[in-house]
């Protein structure tokens, strides 16, 4: 007799958990934090667990990071240090940690007795140095790293003469590259006329020599540079007229600016879409009132290049102003009091910075200093979120 059939057992599968956060895959997170509106609100997630923290150091994140936000503004490369911005700068909380981690005054780079070294520019976290009284020796350095290259000098030392010379600069790195390799470029007038541009590569750690034709009248004076759309600005001073720097071709162009504009403090920035703009100071001694311009170059129906006004904004009204530098999307501006510069007061004044974002036409206080000194900016991505540049 044959046994009943048992009733087979019903295996019913248990809906699988959801996987702890610790199991996200670390493409997964890196598209999160990629999406988060702030670098504080990034930094603040790598401080949360370790896996956090594996995903933002890595080298290929910190890379697309770099495209998706601007080099936060973090304070002046002054005579012999780094200022970091002072509250209530939105960027002070950046700023105080870059004092805490950075060695700011460059005391790791070696001046063996040949005179202090000068910061001159800074980009991609790098510091662009040169020993004092315009000597021509060079360095490249990096203060959250503490790591530094000196430079060889170059052949005949060109860079040591005071006249004819245009400011050193460092070359915006491509994004690939940005990480460790770069290029510093000085151009020197060496005979009436005629420009001379050495590039040194530190792929090659080598100086290379381009002599070019820029056109300009012997010893002629030029402006700090700035940069947009891939090239560097000088204004000719006294004139009408930029001198432009291709790096990539390192090949010599100019631009014409509006008639009388030569006069005023002016500078060269990128205006979107491929465009320069040009932003200008006006002071009035009469009204005690100055006013930040912004034109951009278009080109009009019948194919000509024309500068077209945009907005003009007040400054704040107790200084007379200058340009002491622009970089990337902000403008340095240097503030004298009216009551100093126009000779009322013997009273030590402070002498203010500002930085003005281009976009948003925010102007916020730097820092003040009891000196007139030459200023540049410094900008860079908080400690947390940086690798060593060189």
């Amino acid at each position: 007799m044959a046994s009943p059939e048992q009733p087979s057992a019903k295996r019913i599968a248990a809906p699988a958990p959801p996987p702890p956060l610790s199991r996200l895959n670390d493409d997964l997170l890196a598209e999160i934090f990629l999406r988060l509106p702030a670098l504080a609100d990034v930094g603040r997630a790598a401080t949360a667990c370790s896996a956090f923290r594996r995903v933002v150091a890595d080298r290929s994140f910190l890379r697309r990071l770099r495209s998706a936000h601007a080099s936060p503004l973090l304070g002046l490369l002054l005579l012999s240090s780094i200022h970091p911005a002072e509250p209530p700068h939105s960027n002070a909380p950046f700023a105080r940690a870059l004092r805490r981690t950075a060695d700011l005054s460059f005391s790791f780079v070696p001046s063996a007795g040949a005179g202090r070294w000068i910061p001159v520019d800074a980009r991609d976290g790098r510091v662009l140095l040169e020993r004092e009284a315009m000597s021509g020796d060079f360095a490249v350095c990096d203060p959250l790293s503490r790591r530094y290259l000196l430079l060889p000098q170059i052949p005949g030392r060109p860079t040591a003469q005071r006249r004819g010379r245009l400011e050193p600069f460092l070359v915006p790195a491509d994004d690939e590259d940005a990480e460790t390799l770069f290029r510093v470029v000085c151009v020197v007038e060496c005979k009436p006329g005629q420009l001379v541009a050495f590039v040194f590569s530190s792929a090659t750690g080598q100086w290379e020599s381009l002599t070019v034709d820029a056109s300009v009248q012997p010893s002629c004076k030029f402006s700090w540079s700035s940069y947009a759309c891939g090239c560097f600005y000088w204004n000719v001073i006294g004139t009408n007229k930029f001198i432009v720097l291709d790096p990539r071709s390192m090949e010599f162009s100019s631009v014409s600016i509006p008639s009388g504009h030569g006069q005023q403090d002016s500078v060269i920035v990128e205006a979107g879409e491929g465009s320069i703009g040009m932003f200008t100071v006006y002071n009035s001694i009469i009204s005690a009132a100055s006013y930040l311009v912004y034109t951009v170059r278009e080109i009009d129906q019948e194919g000509n290049n024309v500068w077209q006004f945009k907005k003009r904004v007040r400054l704040p009204s107790q200084y007379i102003f200058s340009f002491a530098d622009a970089m990337e999307r902000h403008l340095l501006l240097r503030g004298i009091p009216w009551n100093l510069h126009l000779g009322f007061s013997n009273d030590e004044s402070d002498i203010g910075y500002f930085s003005v974002e281009f976009q948003s036409m925010q102007i916020e206080k730097m820092c003040d200093l009891k000196h007139l000194l030459y200023a540049k900016l410094y900008t860079g991505f908080p400690p947390s979120l940086c690798v060593p540049s060189i």
